[in-house]
């Protein structure tokens, strides 16, 4: 009985201790900004299509191809349809040429080629 008496206040004691370290919450700051969107003006837009062969999967080459056609400076906007094996996209005469739009493609993988590049306006 002497050690249920003696062990009471020591819970009671430890549990009054550790409420007593409860911290506040902190307050944390985060810096933010707003990132303006700079629309690029295309001085000559054409729109252009071009048949892909070689494109195995549309996870791994179709998704590849469109990524970095519409990160060339240039191309406003891309679309790589695996089914069809087609990539449309709009791009500005005055900073590329179709040929070049192709040899982005060419430059993606050793094993695409490009048929039927055609301008459709």
């Amino acid at each position: 009985m002497k050690k249920i008496n003696f062990l009471f206040p020591l819970i009671g004691l430890s549990i009054f201790c550790a409420c007593k370290n409860n911290k506040a919450p902190k307050t944390v700051i985060v810096e933010t900004r707003v990132v303006e969107t700079v629309e690029t003006f295309f001085h000559e837009a054409r729109s252009l299509a071009m048949n892909i062969e070689g494109m195995v999967c549309a996870v791994g080459c179709a998704a590849i191809i469109e990524k970095n056609l519409n990160q060339t400076e240039g191309i406003k906007e891309a679309k790589v349809d695996f089914e069809t094996k087609k990539a449309t996209l709009i791009f500005d005469a005055n900073i590329l040429s179709a040929n070049e739009v192709k040899q982005v493609v060419l430059n993606t993988g050793k094993a695409y080629t490009v048929k039927n590049l055609q301008l459709l306006d």
